[in-house]
């Protein structure tokens, strides 16, 4: 493979890295925000489904990153 493929490679891996952090720093269990406030287990329940499906979808773009990387040269 050429130098554009292991570069794509690099590039899906940080953007899979970069969206699983903004999933996780976004979920209201973290609460980085500080605006925990009364309604907070609902606000949990509501957002789990969105930021497990939103780190699952990043994983697996970081996993077809790594993979573009590790293929040898045809």
């Amino acid at each position: 493979m050429s130098r554009a493929t292991r570069r794509s490679g690099f590039g899906l891996v940080f953007a899979g890295l970069v969206g699983g952090a903004f999933f996780w720093l976004t979920d209201p269990r973290t609460t980085w925000t500080g605006r925990a406030g009364a309604d907070i287990v609902d606000a949990i329940r509501q957002a789990s489904p969105g930021t497990y499906v939103g780190i699952a979808g990043c994983a697996v773009i970081a996993f077809i990153g790594v993979c573009l990387m590790m293929r040898k040269r045809a």
